[in-house]
């Protein structure tokens, strides 16, 4: 189907066109998903540890 024009394809053609193509969203969809799941999730543990040594200095520092 590369060098077809949309016109001259059939309505089985056509049908298998947009199905490759919502296909090929939704795979796009689901990969930008779990990207951004996972960099959220390695931007948590990276404030968690930040809040973490802020404490740490703030209890050092007020205790001597």
């Amino acid at each position: 189907m590369e060098n077809k024009d949309f016109e001259d394809l059939n309505d089985e053609e056509l049908s298998e066109l947009k199905d490759s193509l919502e296909e090929t969203i939704q795979n796009r969809k689901r990969k930008r998903l779990a990207a951004s799941k996972k960099v959220m999730g390695t931007k948590g543990i990276a404030t968690a540890w930040i809040i973490i040594a802020i404490l740490i200095s703030v209890y050092r520092y007020i205790s001597f």
